[in-house]
């Protein structure tokens, strides 16, 4: 059986997180990624999971050199097409996080958009060893996630519904404390196209991140609970954690 975000990303899926996501708040990420992840113009950097290359477009815009990897096809189609809408160059490869990056050294890498805790834990490993391999020396990750314990479980509704560019979507909420894991009914509706799935985050500490990180080869330097670089508090909706390594 494929795993759920082998399959998610389809055509109603992208479209929703497209629409969802206003371009201010792109521009204030990539501003965040560019403090810290402290790289000039033509500084090679990895962007994975890309998505529809929200980020590595305005990066490659400022003259930065991009990849992104994501493993939905359909992603990188539109991360393509737009880049070539855009006039600006930026390399999209479909690809797995569980598997080495192309193309390395990268002067600095990035996961920003909620990505990180799709994999198991024996996976997740494995990813934070693909990426400090794929990174030169001294280079850095920022890892942005809304699924910390202390983000997700001091305020977790059993129902949630959103709506963007006409499309509901509606998730039911469950936390298995056993696992780690919160689990997660989802169905995603635009008129009579209706699609449903089962989605699951591994849950993590902020402290099991940074040990984790730490055990791979990563330095953590900063984590903060806004782009706007305050330091992460109990309760904050994400956390952007900013690692070297070493």
């Amino acid at each position: 059986m494929p795993e759920w975000y082998e399959t998610f990303f389809g055509p109603l899926a992208l479209e929703f997180w497209d629409k969802a996501v206003p371009p201010s708040a792109t521009a204030e990420e990539v501003d965040f990624l560019v403090r810290n992840l402290a790289i000039e113009p033509r500084a090679r950097l990895l962007d994975l999971p890309c998505g529809p290359g929200r980020h590595a477009l305005l990066l490659a815009g400022r003259g930065y050199r991009v990849t992104g990897i994501d493993i939905a096809q359909g992603a990188i189609e539109l991360a393509r097409g737009r880049a070539r809408e855009l006039g600006v160059e930026a390399e999209f490869v479909v690809g797995d996080m569980r598997n080495p990056p192309p193309a390395a050294p990268y002067d600095g890498a990035y996961c920003v958009g909620n990505s990180f805790g799709y994999l198991s834990h024996e996976d997740t490993r494995r990813f934070v060893q693909n990426v400090l391999h794929a990174v030169r020396p001294g280079g850095r990750w920022i890892i942005d996630t809304g699924t910390t314990a202390e983000s997700l479980l001091t305020h977790l509704p059993e129902d949630r519904r959103l709506e963007a560019g006409g499309i509901v979507y509606s998730v039911r909420n469950s936390y298995d404390a056993l696992s780690g894991r919160l689990n997660q009914a989802c169905v995603l509706e635009k008129g009579e196209v209706r699609q449903e799935a089962e989605v699951s985050y591994g849950i993590y500490t902020v402290a099991e991140l940074h040990r984790l990180l730490f055990a791979e080869g990563w330095n953590v330097e900063g984590a903060y609970g806004s782009l706007d670089g305050r330091p992460f508090q109990l309760g904050d909706r994400r956390l952007l954690l900013v690692a070297g390594r070493r």
